[in-house]
């Protein structure tokens, strides 16, 4: 197949759009991130390249200009190299999220205090806090936000919380007390952990789910909901009604539950170029000690999978 013949991808059609005389012309900056933009028409142009970064920006960015718009404005406001923010950046709940150590540098850097964040931790088990200070770098005041419990903080998905619980503690406090004493440093931005569970949004879904991911979706919804065995499906209705992985197929995920895997996650990209590699989830390189990694790996590999994408 020729290039005449061959069917234009939504990356031919933003190649076309973009103006590379623009974009040439962006100057190269050691203090703004890398790079200096003069008018909107270079962000413009800088973010339709993103958007054809492949491998270099995460999957829910890739051929979609207007996200690497948003990420690469945020990145401005930060003074921070727009494809580090991009790569530190997920799609949750079909919002775009961060993550906590992007977020802390944020605090560091874009809140008015003086020096760094200075911290300590009280307590053991369920009982420990962190304790956080900073100097107001308008008065000099000292400012001050102890974190509730450990054990009373009930959104913990991020493997930190049990692999090292200080440092997942210091990132939560650090956002808490921005958002606190200093909103406008943080505000549209979250943590993927917070729009997981913001109010109204039960699942993590993937960006416009297509017809296999909606049928996967209702899939699931009806599991939750009838405790006994659905009744199989007549012949003529089997082709549309197996979804998902039955146990006499030959991919089994060992009972791990998915649901909470994040769509367009780094580790969802990787399990999902594993499965296109035709590698079994043997070569899943996290165990139940990573658990969210885990998933995320699985979850990228299973939708391929259930999409017929492996022999």
């Amino acid at each position: 197949m020729n290039d005449q013949t061959r069917p234009q991808t939504i990356e031919d059609r933003i190649a076309a759009k973009t103006d590379l005389a623009v974009a040439s012309s962006l100057q190269v900056s050691s203090s703004i991130g890398g790079l200096e933009f003069k008018d909107m028409g270079q962000v413009l142009e800088f973010s339709k390249l993103m958007s054809l970064s492949g491998q270099a920006v995460p999957k829910h960015l890739r051929a979609t200009p207007g996200a690497c718009l948003a990420v690469s404005l945020q990145a401005l406001n930060w003074r921070m190299d727009p494809f580090a923010v991009a790569n530190k950046s997920y799609m949750v709940n079909d919002r775009i999220a961060y993550e906590a150590q992007l977020i802390h540098a944020v605090v560091e850097q874009r809140a008015p205090i003086k020096g760094r964040l200075k911290g300590k931790y009280e307590g053991e088990g369920a009982k420990r806090v962190c304790v956080l200070t900073a100097i107001s770098a308008e008065d000099g005041d000292s400012i001050e936000y102890r974190s509730p419990e450990i054990g009373s903080i009930t959104t913990k998905n991020s493997p930190l919380w049990k692999s090292d619980p200080d440092q997942q503690l210091w990132y939560y406090s650090a956002r808490a007390m921005c958002r606190r004493h200093f909103p406008d440093v943080l505000l549209g931005v979250y943590e993927k952990e917070e729009v997981q569970h913001a109010e109204g949004f039960r699942d993590v879904t993937p960006r416009e789910p297509g017809p296999v991911a909606r049928k996967a979706m209702e899939a699931r919804a009806a599991a939750r909901e009838v405790k006994e065995p659905a009744p199989q499906p007549e012949q003529e209705d089997i082709q549309d009604a197996e979804v998902l992985p039955q146990e006499d197929e030959p991919f089994d995920f060992g009972g791990v539950d998915l649901t909470d895997a994040f769509p367009g996650s780094d580790q969802w990209s990787n399990g999902e170029i594993a499965a296109e590699d035709g590698l079994t989830m043997d070569a899943c390189p996290w165990g139940s000690d990573d658990h969210q990694q885990m998933i995320d790996w699985l979850g990228g590999f299973a939708e391929i999978r259930r999409k017929g994408g492996t022999q």
